[in-house]
């Protein structure tokens, strides 16, 4: 299994993390428009990081099987209404594109979050030909 892990912590390691990513999906027969997918899901989370965990996490992706599989990680202070953020209704982000976690898992073909007060985990997959 071939993976990369991006720390991140400044703008910068948005544009790693999203390099990496699209070096994976070479790989594999994404089409443009699930590409693109995955790329507004990464922005996005990635984005949250520095927004709103005191701008340090990390960023792993790898591929799997037929697909791509990538995880950020923090330590901020949690997602204190995970429902109400992924309904979309609230969005505390001007400098992402807007679309925020409901969004991100919109995009994306499984999405799971595990938040409490010690950080925030998000991991993400996108089938390759789905």
């Amino acid at each position: 299994m071939t993976y990369q892990q991006v720390n991140i912590s400044s703008e910068d390691d948005i544009y790693v993390a999203l390099s990496a990513v699209r070096h994976f999906m070479k790989r594999l027969p994404f089409s443009e428009s699930d590409q693109q997918k995955v790329f507004v899901s990464v922005s996005e989370l990635t984005r949250n990081v520095l927004d709103h965990a005191c701008s340090k996490g990390i960023f792993y992706c790898e591929l799997i099987d037929k697909g791509i599989r990538f995880m950020v990680i923090d330590h901020g202070p949690g997602i204190r209404n995970v429902d109400e953020a992924l309904s979309g209704k609230k969005t505390s982000s001007s400098r992402g594109l807007g679309l925020g976690l409901s969004g991100a898992k919109r995009l994306m073909d499984e999405f799971q979050i595990e938040t409490s007060t010690r950080g925030t985990k998000i991991v993400a997959i996108k089938w390759a030909g789905k």
